[in-house]
């Protein structure tokens, strides 16, 4: 471990200085060259041409997702171009993967939709903001216009 304090001097003014021989043990060790994703992945597959022949369950994609750390449709991939999964039972998982993504965007914009309802929860096509109801039930405030705005336009 480096001892700082060891190698701290004062010059003639008093003010801490770093001797010279210090400042080059200071130094970290160099940084490691980060990998692509394509350097990656070939040592990803090459990993688990490995992993698989010793595999001995039977969800094979849960596994792989698991033991690499990637997500479903990754795995799938892998596991296509390594050749661990039959042709049926890969057609089988990309459909279902192709569902599951699709129910998972409907959910997404059904929450969007969602939002956009709760941000203008006090409009509608002819107020920006209902201030209120006369005692007839006819709303009054801010209208589209006034605010110099198309109806369910953002403010931004």
């Amino acid at each position: 471990m480096y001892n700082k304090s060891k190698d701290m001097a004062r010059d003639k003014f008093g003010v801490k200085v770093i001797k010279p021989h210090a400042a080059k043990r200071a130094r970290f060790m160099p940084k490691k060259k980060k990998l692509s994703k394509t350097e990656k992945r070939e040592i990803r597959l090459r990993k688990a041409r490995q992993w698989v022949l010793t595999y001995e369950g039977s969800h094979i994609v849960r596994a792989y997702r698991k033991r690499f750390n990637v997500d479903p449709s990754c795995a799938i991939a892998d596991l296509e171009s390594i050749g661990a999964l039959s042709p049926e039972k890969l057609e089988n998982l990309k459909r279902g993967e192709e569902i599951r993504l699709q129910k998972k965007r409907e959910e997404r914009e059904a929450k969007a939709e969602m939002d956009f309802h709760e941000q203008f929860s006090d409009s509608n096509d002819q107020f920006f903001f209902i201030a209120g109801y006369t005692s007839g039930g006819a709303p009054y405030g801010v209208t589209w216009e006034e605010m110099g705005l198309e109806p369910y336009e953002c403010l931004e």
